[in-house]
């Protein structure tokens, strides 16, 4: 977070902190890691301690350990983060993970794997992780190899658009007449009257103009496909079928080719992402033989509450559930077959009109599809549901359900879980805190409590050095900062507050801070680098210096305070007891040579690495 975007009361109010309790780091341990570093150091399958029947071993402490920001490492008695390349850090991080397995196998003891809540959560989770793998191996993958040729036919239409007129439709027979009556050459207005089924157009014109990268692959292909002068085939959509009468190609600007590399790479690869995840989304939706009547869908959309919306009336409050109208079905209609599917045994699964009626009727105003998305939105509204069922089994067929990457996420969610609940169960304190015992606290720790110097002003953020030199002469020279932001500023945020800096304290390497912390009241900095590459000029206008807090300002954090020592003395009670129960056995030794976490998290980035952060 920036200095820029800082509240004083978030800002303002420091204090030291002492050792953390063990429960927000297991917590942090006990999600699924993913190695993102340069590596790790000994054999990963070295034993470095057993607890109970588990064996904590150098790759799983290294997976742990690599997951932490710097702000969750253990930390030392007076308060800051170990140093895990020291065998003092190395040891409290064996001991947190030797906790924490202390816990999974005293809640596994208690039965807590077996709570409704927990197990049905194993199951959501299963079909989570393996849906988030398979698409992994399906697309991401793949999608990461982009040749040359593909790089220099993207920058060859880079900056490029083009002018089209267009007309969307419910129906593909009507999108193919649509085609052919702008074929023969017909006025685009006629077409429009003969066969547009979206809204007016804002200027009674019916045109759009496509900027090349801008869309998905199947609606830009068509566009930029086409002849000029020509008609597209029509392009199925969340909207309907478009088709559109390509007018003229705008040439536009763009960088030099070395310039342009990264931005190309990013792009590319989430098209290509994208296009090969609608091309598998379409091919399990054949393998499971998903139709949907086309003449059902239609009495569907017609049925929809007409001119829905997701608000109240003049208000930001969301339509209740009482309040939405039902889907209107005709009697004489509601058997009709709507769509089906196979299951993994080979079984038909179809739905009426009526099953729907039912299903959308229980809908929340923001599941509901609305009649203002056209009968293509209500058809990916369906497809997109029963996708994620045909999608599910598909996942199952692979066999990623057992799939180890998966049961092994799945399990330490789980483990999470039950830590939680073991430690909300046992963990019981008194939860009320008295007066005495505020002043006694205070008395002890009011030193740790101080509101740190804060400065506010004013910034201009400006797109290079030149106009930030700019900026700041014209500052200089008496220009109302309004006209500044106008004129100089590029930062919506930043101009959105009028270029207010309110409450910045001392940080070390934060540009803003660093330049404020400069100057004195009434001076204005140098134009400075800022951290997104912009720069920024800034002027001091005022100067809170630091001060001890008076209790009363920090009374509710006090005693939170104080609810959280009781709930570590407990806690740690209750670990020395469950430790009395399960066997552990430490190799301290062995820790000399596990990767430290800057090691861990130290990365190497190269040149063309897809895709971009």
């Amino acid at each position: 977070m920036s200095p820029s975007s800082q509240s004083p009361s978030s800002t303002r109010i420091s204090r030291s902190v002492r050792a953390i309790s063990l429960l927000p780091l297991l917590a942090v341990l006990i999600l699924p890691a993913i190695l993102t570093g340069c590596g790790g150091g000994q054999d990963e399958d070295i034993v470095l301690a057993t607890v109970g029947h588990t064996d904590i071993k150098a790759g799983y402490y290294e997976n742990r350990l690599v997951r932490l920001e710097e702000n969750e490492l253990p930390r030392a008695a007076d308060g800051f983060p170990m140093d895990m390349s020291l065998m003092e850090g190395k040891k409290g991080f064996l001991e947190t993970l030797i906790n924490k397995e202390i816990m999974v196998q005293t809640a596994e003891n208690m039965g807590l794997q077996n709570d409704p809540g927990i197990a049905n959560a194993r199951k959501t989770l299963t079909e989570y992780e393996a849906s988030m793998v398979m698409w992994d191996r399906v697309i991401s993958e793949p999608a990461k190899t982009i040749s040359p040729e593909e790089l220099e036919t993207f920058y060859a239409k880079m900056g490029s658009s083009r002018d089209c007129f267009y007309v969307i439709c419910n129906f593909l027979e009507d999108a193919e007449a649509a085609r052919k009556m702008g074929d023969e050459g017909a006025d685009w207005e006629d077409v429009v009257r003969e066969f547009h089924d979206g809204g007016a157009a804002p200027t009674g014109r019916y045109e759009i103009t496509v900027p090349f990268g801008r869309y998905n692959p199947e609606f830009e292909n068509g566009v930029f496909n086409a002849e000029i002068g020509g008609t597209t085939v029509p392009i199925s959509s969340s909207y309907g079928y478009w088709v559109l009468r390509v007018l003229k190609e705008n040439p536009g600007k763009k960088p030099p080719l070395e310039e342009a590399k990264a931005q190309i790479l990013d792009v590319t690869w989430n098209r290509k992402k994208a296009h090969i995840k609608e091309e598998f989304k379409n091919g399990v939706l054949e393998k499971y033989k998903m139709t949907i009547d086309p003449d059902a869908l239609w009495k569907c959309y017609q049925g929809l509450p007409a001119g829905e919306t997701l608000f109240r009336e003049g208000t930001q409050d969301p339509r209740k559930q009482d309040e939405l109208s039902p889907l209107d079905i005709a009697t004489r209609d509601m058997d009709m077959l709507f769509y089906s599917y196979i299951n993994l045994d080979g079984e038909v699964k179809e739905f009426t009109l009526l099953d729907y009626k039912i299903h959308f009727d229980k809908m929340n105003v923001f599941q509901r599809p609305k009649d203002t998305d056209l009968m293509g939105g209500l058809r990916n509204k369906i497809e997109a549901e029963l996708g994620k069922i045909l999608l599910n089994f598909e996942a199952q067929d692979m066999g990623l359900f057992e799939d180890p990457e998966v049961t092994d996420k799945v399990d330490l969610k789980v483990e999470e879980m039950m830590v939680n609940k073991l430690y909300s169960e046992v963990v019981n304190i008194e939860e009320r805190v008295t007066a005495e015992e505020l002043e006694a606290f205070w008395a002890e720790h009011s030193h740790e409590y101080v509101a740190k110097e804060n400065r506010s002003g004013r910034m201009v953020v400006c797109q290079d050095a030149e106009l930030a030199a700019e900026a700041r002469t014209k500052i200089s020279a008496g220009m109302e900062w309004k006209e500044i932001l106008i004129t100089y500023g590029t930062d919506r945020d930043n101009k959105s507050k009028s270029g207010k800096l309110e409450g910045v304290i001392q940080s070390p390497g934060e540009p803003v801070s660093i330049a404020l912390f400069s100057i004195q009241p009434g001076e204005l900095s140098e134009p400075f680098e800022m951290s997104n590459g912009r720069y920024g000029v800034v002027l001091l206008e005022s100067v809170v210096p630091e001060r001890q807090v008076e209790m009363i300002e920090v009374s509710e954090a006090v005693g939170q305070r104080i609810r959280e020592n009781r709930k570590e003395v407990v806690f740690l009670a209750m670990m020395a007891k469950w430790k009395e129960s399960i066997p552990v056995t430490t190799h301290e030794e062995r820790l000399a040579d596990v990767a430290s976490w800057e090691e861990l998290t130290a990365v190497d980035v190269p040149e063309n690495l897809v895709p971009r952060n």
